[in-house]
């Protein structure tokens, strides 16, 4: 084990938005960093990252820790692993002087043998290209003539295996290498009829594939004998180091150059790769599969929001496009198209261009998703009206996959210019597709009972995303509770909605105003802890002096998970009563119009927060709707029902929101 000395160097030293950074794109907000959480489906920034601290937060997953916990989660390193990870980073030596136990050596013994036996499979592969005749005349003589330079050779330790069924394994069991090993990382295969081991990747050039760290967890393999059987290429299978669906190769090489683009070039191979490498488009990667899995895209995500699918022009490389856009709206990626000239690949073009003749092409020639799946449908549609009005619909569905309305809503304009429709009929087949997708059944009985739930569909306000998961009440409950906690003790002046022709509202403290908006509209907070720290506070704010100590006194408070809580809600450095303003992104210019910004941010949070909690009762109605009733109790729920779509209709509109009729 690591010496507590050297632990303790390493932590002092380590920035944790240096090794956060490594992994996830960062940006600057104040004192401190924030970037999409790997640790769920993350759509907008909900992880905090403090150098003050030296903490990670997230506001909605609660995943948290430091650097050492960081790089543990995930990259699934074990705490020696992370530890060394670090001191390699910072150039720091490891002197060691403590055991692990057992199973933490068992544990570190088997993931890092894995690791090795790559290694050694590696360099054995690159030798066998450079240092034997029969892998320089065939290995990488291939390599040439496909134009690749030994730069690029060497820097993504392209290699041969050569010929013979057991080279490989036979030298790497001289070097002490188990057949168990061999099998476990995919290296070596087991003959049926023999029971002998032979090399899974014999006679073919090698491509190794790296992880995120740049460890090498598998490898890919080409055959390049034209007449050989099977498959031209070989992958590693899934074992304790490797997930193909994790996967993208090239990522490692790449992920600076995303960051620094803010984009990312999806191609289909590893030649793809290296020959728009070459070309100086560093940006790119490729799917290990034939479709992009839900874990890639996340992979890619944690990156960039932009990615650029760049497919052969031919019908199969426009159906792979289309196959792919669905997937990658769904999780918020801006998605574009190139379609290179009829008859090249990303590999055959990048070698015909000049780079900055690449570059440009790739930039005059991506097209958003809708423009691209218009023209290349269109044709196949014609002027056919019943094929044409089947491409709306199909351009529709897709918009409705995207999670931002703000989004659809410039995606409706493109679309009615193109179809020369307009946009209030596509906004209706827009509404009805959002709302088909919300209750889409997922069980025979649901879809037995879906026209009972569609007779009473609500008309009168846009579809609300379902909250049984209390992800989204879960932020808004944490929202709630941070406005308690840094300003509860403020005085905001509250109007009265009763009485809309009074000129002077009434000041009252912010946590006194959200008390007497939950007990009117009997609202309680569902998580919890939650629920215990709004009680608490209540507690405490009748005897505090100062706003400071309540803070202290939750900052030190004994029960781990609420001090865990409020690490997540006071993170971001804000000293003065000015500085938390801008926390909540109010611009001060002075104090009357701060104190006017403050109330209108408090105001809006308890307004979410109500409509969230409407929402849910809304979807449990609808639940219900699904059931067998007598019909009095039918009439009795779809009254409630509107009741509640009414109510909800008189929040949105508070808060600004397109009621649609």
């Amino acid at each position: 084990m690591i010496s507590k000395q050297t632990i303790d160097e390493i932590l002092s030293v380590a920035k944790i938005e240096e090794v956060v950074g490594e992994f996830v794109q960062l940006k600057r907000r104040g004192q401190n960093w924030v970037g999409l959480c790997p640790f769920h489906n993350d759509r907008t920034p909900s992880m905090y990252v403090s150098p003050r601290l030296g903490i990670y937060k997230c506001f909605v997953c609660d995943a948290g820790g430091d650097s050492v916990r960081f790089l543990m989660e995930h990259e699934k390193m074990s705490y020696p692993e992370a530890l060394r990870h670090i001191a390699a980073k910072y150039g720091i030596p490891i002197v060691e002087d403590e055991k692990q136990t057992p199973e933490e050596s068992a544990e570190q013994r088997e993931r890092d043998a894995l690791f090795a036996l790559n290694e050694y499979a590696a360099n054995y592969f690159v030798n066998q290209l450079f240092d034997t005749e029969e892998g320089q005349d065939i290995g990488l003589s291939y390599f040439k003539e496909r134009g690749f330079k030994d730069t690029t050779i060497r820097k993504f330790r392209l290699g041969y295996n050569p010929s013979g069924w057991d080279k490989f394994t036979t030298e790497a069991m001289k070097q002490g290498y188990s057949g168990e090993a061999l099998q476990q990382a995919g290296l070596a295969r087991q003959s049926e009829k023999s029971g002998k081991l032979y090399d899974f990747y014999h006679d073919r050039v090698i491509f190794p594939i790296h992880n995120k760290s740049g460890k090498i967890v598998g490898f890919g393999g080409r055959v390049l004998q034209k007449d050989a059987k099977g498959m031209k290429y070989v992958n590693t299978p899934d074992n304790l180091i490797y997930h193909k669906r994790e996967n993208l190769y090239g990522f490692y090489f790449a992920k600076n150059a995303i960051k620094k683009e803010d984009n990312v070039f999806l191609v289909e191979g590893y030649t793809d790769v290296l020959s728009m490498h070459e070309a100086g488009v560093e940006n790119v990667v490729a799917a290990s599969g034939t479709a992009l899995p839900d874990e890639q895209i996340k992979l890619i995500s944690l990156y960039t929001k932009n990615i650029t699918l760049v497919n052969d022009g031919d019908k199969a490389g426009i159906n792979a496009s289309l196959k792919d856009i669905g997937n990658l709206l769904t999780k918020g990626l801006n998605v574009k198209v190139v379609l290179l000239p009829d008859g090249e690949d990303p590999d055959s073009f990048a070698k015909k261009c000049r780079d900055s003749e690449l570059q440009a092409y790739l930039h005059d020639n991506a097209t958003d998703f809708i423009t691209f799946k218009i023209k290349v449908l269109s044709e196949d549609a014609g002027n056919d009206p019943m094929k044409r009005a089947s491409l709306v619909s199909s351009v529709i569905q897709d918009i409705a996959a995207l999670p931002d309305p703000i989004v659809q809503a410039f995606y409706i304009k493109k679309c009615a210019e193109l179809f020369e429709l307009s946009e209030e009929m596509l906004n209706v087949q827009l509404r009805k597709q959002v709302w088909k997708k919300l209750n889409k059944p997922t069980t025979p009985e649901e879809a037995q009972n879906v026209e009972a739930v569609n007779v009473v569909e609500p008309q009168s306000v846009s579809p609300q995303p379902k909250v049984d998961d209390d992800e989204t009440l879960q932020v808004a409950e944490e929202k709630l509770l941070a406005l308690l906690v840094q300003f509860g003790m403020y005085e905001i002046n509250v109007q009265s909605t009763a009485d809309e022709n009074a000129t002077q509202g009434t000041v009252m403290r912010i946590d006194q105003y959200v008390y007497d908006e939950f007990e009117t509209e009997e609202i309680t907070l569902q998580n919890p802890l939650n629920r215990a720290v709004y009680e608490e506070y209540a507690e405490l704010a009748q005897t505090a002096l100062s706003q400071e100590q309540i803070i202290r006194h939750f900052i030190s408070h004994p029960d781990e998970a609420v001090r865990n809580m409020f690490v997540r809600l006071l993170m971001q450095d804000a000293p003065t009563y000015s500085e938390r303003w801008k926390a909540l992104d109010i611009v001060i210019r002075d104090v009357n119009n701060s104190q006017r910004r403050l109330q209108e941010e408090v105001a809006n949070c308890v307004n979410r927060y109500k409509l969230y909690r409407l929402d849910q009762y809304i979807h449990m109605l609808q639940d219900e709707l699904k059931e067998e009733h007598p019909d009095e109790v039918v009439s009795q729920i779809v009254a409630k029902y509107q009741k509640l779509i009414a109510r909800r209709s008189e929040i949105a509109q508070m808060l600004g929101q397109v009621v649609l009729k």
